[in-house]
């Protein structure tokens, strides 16, 4: 660094310069010091006497809240007594809530309830004896008729025997007709709290209720007398609404001492607590505080001529020396030290020139080191960064690996308990066959009672883990609005009657009409909806409310299911839909429950693009809202009819069932299609090989032949055109549809089979279903039955119903021998074959009974096998007379 040349000896300061300070600082010293005194006498004058009235005002207002949160404590007491419902309490529950109140607050003398006629229930006081049920008629009483009109009477103070001041305070109930309570009140706490208050050493507080009337007093003798203030101009104002004066009001109290006044009202009771001070302590301070400042402006004004010729003689040198050596080390010269020797701030500011002179030097000899070392410590944060946020990543990866397991785990578990728990099931419908007592009947209905509950538990937690695991999938089709939602509400009014509760359903008659969407999950919602409102409704009633908003594109559903039950305090609105979550532990210690019904019914309706939301009130009830998007069905489905086929199709069905070939082939001929009928596999290769077809509807569990080697061996045959093999099974997972689609099965459709989504896989709309969902919950599934008997009419669907009765007792009959002999493989081959003419016209439990049972027949043991045989057996006996109930008038057609 170049050094710039010396500049000659620093200069020292001018005479001038001393002189300028000399006289600057004396006059401003003086000018200051005089005008400060001067202000300073008489703001302090003033503020002197505003802050003694803020300090009194303080003190009244303070004593002014404690009062009014005394009384305020005490109707929040007897508020609390009266928010108790008449009607869950008795008398002495009543009684016994009184004295606990007048044990919790000393201050209650009597408290007295009155019914909403105003006739007293009950009295209890510490003055005379109780009172029960007395019926006095209290109703023209000021108290009373102050409560109803604004829900709390504050009556005016009385001395009980001229020793006491006490009040009345009274409170309305809520509900239709709501009580009144009437309490005493001890006022002996203000006098204490007037005694307490200490104004100076000679002030006082006292109180005046809202007449003017002197009610507290340090001297008690005077509010003995209830010496009436009203008169007072300053009682007056402020009973009048005026308030005090910012400065207090100067005036004479009662002993005719001149004192300094202010006040303070007491919420809601209009009590006013006056504080008072005399004059001449008030305004001692001032006069000492005048005195002191004359004194001080003397003191200061002398001092400040000598520390002006001081401090003159100490600034002007250095300053001179410093902007010398600022101007030099600013051009450059940074070797240059500053030698102030004055032992002060201007030293230190030499100083500070030294060791700027030095870092700089320091900073231009290390600025490179600095840069390489801060960018190697940005490289290592950089590093560190990159580190922490490959550890975040790798545990949320292990985060969602085990919340798979999870789920996993929950679909197993919950799955493989199904099988003890339908042979526990079993066995104790086994165990009443008409020989128990009564003891006994009621201890295994307490137990199938506990199995129920059991199994619906676990088809909860199944059906979290389904949706956990997102492999729930929309089965979407055809359907009418009102008959699902008339069906699930027929379905749960029987539970609602036999507890006791009305039911009513309201459809908008928008309802009535066809959409595009997924009924089993919308009834899964509809069904836990109502399902939870009989659960938490212990009197009372539900109301169900249905109306559809027609848009271009969809159908806007709204439900509402209100109820009169327990309700849901407002900060649990969200947080009943999360997962095992309900109102609080009481609910779920009375009412049972895993806590997972709204969430999977939350998911659900998200799944169909949807909300579900609640509002409820404690004690009131809930209303559960359903918002849910539906498609447009076609044209002719909303009308009843069937679209005519844009060509006729030769169809082969291929199945074992003949219940489940004379519907298959009755729908086809509906649709406007050719069917040819193979009973068995090796027809249906037979079949294909000689004729050609269109299409093969092709069943999977066939004796002999399977439909998977069936359509492998039709794809082998080298056929010039192949047809489309379209699978008719009830196994619709995602896993069941890639093993089909090797062998060469493109298309699914689900038994039992439904004319809308057999005629979309026939006709191969893009956009249609492939599959239907089997509507579950009751024996029979009628929107099913009603959709066939449209299908086919009331003659066809009578001789099924026989050919259906004739099948299934054969079946029943080779099943039970089956299971006798232990021929597990048979026994699987025949409950494939209840099942499927089971689901012909809609019969989904047993169905599904049977698709278990095929499913499981060969892990069972003997004795499994001839417990679910008989459960079958039972079931298909229940199912065929709940059909025969629903076909009665049909059962007299002839049947040729």
């Amino acid at each position: 660094m170049n050094e710039t040349p010396d500049q000659g000896p620093l200069r020292t300061p001018p005479g001038r310069l001393f002189r300028k300070y000399l006289y600057s600082i004396v006059a401003l010293a003086f000018a200051a010091l005089a005008i400060n005194t001067g202000f300073d006498v008489w703001f302090s004058y003033r503020e002197q006497k505003q802050l003694l009235a803020a300090t009194q005002r303080e003190q009244a207002a303070s004593a002014a809240i404690q009062i009014g949160q005394f009384v305020g404590q005490i109707e929040n007491q007897i508020r609390w007594l009266a928010r108790l419902p008449p009607e869950l309490s008795t008398n002495e529950d009543e009684r016994l809530n009184a004295i606990r109140l007048l044990r919790l607050s000393p201050a209650i003398a009597e408290i007295a309830e009155l019914d909403s006629r105003g006739l007293e229930q009950l009295r209890v006081s510490r003055r005379v004896a109780d009172k029960v049920g007395s019926k006095t008629d209290l109703s023209a009483s000021p108290a009373f008729r102050g409560a109803n009109e604004s829900r709390a009477y504050y009556g005016p103070v009385y001395f009980f025997a001229d020793t006491e001041p006490f009040m009345t305070l009274a409170t309305r109930g809520v509900g239709r007709n709501p009580n009144v309570i009437v309490a005493e009140v001890n006022l002996r706490f203000i006098w204490d709290l007037v005694a307490g208050i200490r104004v100076g050493n000679t002030g006082k507080a006292y109180v005046v209720d809202r007449m003017g009337v002197l009610i507290a007093h340090p001297d008690l003798w005077r509010a003995l007398q209830r010496s009436d203030l009203s008169g007072h101009p300053d009682v007056r104002s402020a009973l009048d609404g005026v308030g005090p004066p910012s400065g207090g009001l100067v005036k004479e109290d009662l002993t005719g001492q001149r004192v300094l006044s202010t006040y303070a009202t007491v919420p809601s009771l209009g009590w006013l607590v006056f504080v008072e001070l005399p004059l001449s302590e008030a305004y001692a301070p001032i006069y000492a505080s005048i005195g002191r400042s004359t004194f001080l402006l003397v003191v200061l004004l002398i001092g400040a001529v000598l520390v002006s010729l001081f401090l003159s003689r100490r600034m002007t040198g250095p300053i001179q020396l410093l902007t010398q050596g600022a101007r030099r080390i600013g051009s450059g010269d940074l070797g240059l030290r500053l030698a102030i020797k004055t032992g002060d701030e201007l030293e230190a500011l030499g100083d500070q020139f030294n060791r700027m002179a030095a870092q700089l030097r320091y900073s231009y000899a290390t600025l490179e080191r600095k840069v390489v070392e801060r960018t190697s410590e940005l490289e290592k944060a950089r590093d560190h960064a990159l580190a922490e946020h490959d550890a975040a990543e790798r545990a949320r990866s292990v985060a969602v690996a085990a919340n798979e397991t999870k789920s996993r785990f929950l679909a197993v578990v919950s799955h493989e308990l199904r099988t003890p728990l339908n042979g526990v099931m079993g066995v104790l419908q086994l165990l009443d066959d008409g020989s128990l007592g009564d003891a006994q009947r009621r201890h295994l209905a307490t137990a199938a009672a506990s199995g129920e509950t059991l199994i619906a538990l676990v088809d909860a937690v199944l059906e979290y883990a389904r949706l956990e695991a997102s492999t729930e999938m929309l089965e979407t089709r055809d359907f009418r609005l009102h008959q699902l939602i008339e069906a699930a509400a027929d379905l749960m009014r029987p539970q609602a009657v036999d507890k006791g509760l009305t039911f009513d359903l309201a459809c908008d008659a928008t309802v009535n009409t066809a959409a595009h969407g997924d009924p089993v999950r919308l009834n899964r919602i509809l069904l836990n909806l109502i399902g939870n409102a009989i659960k938490f409704t212990p009197s009372g009633g539900i109301v169900v409310n249905a109306a559809a908003e027609q848009h271009d594109d969809h159908i806007l559903l709204r439900i509402t299911v209100r109820d009169t039950g327990i309700g849901i305090a407002p900060d649990m609105h969200e947080r009943i839909f999360e997962d095992f979550v309900q109102a609080d532990d009481s609910v779920a210690r009375r009412f049972g429950g895993t806590g997972l019904g709204l969430a999977i019914a939350r998911r659900l309706s998200r799944l169909m693009r949807g909300e579900l939301t609640v509002e409820s009130t404690p004690g009131a009830g809930s209303t559960f809202a359903l918002e849910v998007p539906l498609g447009l069905a076609a044209s002719g489905i909303a009308q009843g009819a069937l679209p005519p086929p844009s060509r006729q199709l030769r169809v082969l069905l291929v199945d074992d069932d003949p219940v489940n070939c004379e519907v298959g082939e009755a729908i086809l001929n509906r649709l406007g299609h050719r069917a040819t009928i193979a009973r068995n596999g090796a027809s249906a290769v037979a079949l294909a090989r000689d004729q050609s077809f269109d299409v093969i509807l092709m069943d999977l569990h066939m004796p002999d032949m399977d439909g998977v080697e069936a359509a492998s061996r039709i794809g082998k045959l080298g056929l010039p055109r192949m047809p489309r093999i379209i699978a008719v099974t009830a196994d619709v997972s995602r896993s069941a549809r890639e093993r089909l689609a090797g062998a060469g099965i493109a298309k699914v459709v689900s038994k039992p089979i439904l004319i809308n989504a057999l005629r979309e896989a026939i006709e191969d709309t893009p956009d249609a279903p492939a599959t239907a969902q089997l509507a579950a919950g009751a024996l029979i599934d009628r929107h099913f039955l009603d959709d066939q008997k449209e299908l086919l009419g009331p003659t066809q669907i009578a001789k099924l119903h026989h050919l259906l009765q004739e099948t299934s007792d054969k079946l029943i009959a080779d099943i039970a021998k089956a299971a006798a002999n232990g021929d597990r493989k048979h026994l699987a081959r025949l409950a494939h074959q209840l099942g499927s003419a089971a689901g012909a016209l809609g019969l989904v439990r047993l169905f599904e009974r049977s698709r278990e049972l095929e499913e499981t027949a060969p892990a069972l043991s003997a004795s499994e096998c001839q417990s679910a045989a008989q459960d079958l057996a039972a079931l298909q006996k229940a199912s065929m007379s709940a059909l025969s109930d629903l076909l009665g008038p049909a059962e007299q057609l002839p049947i040729s």
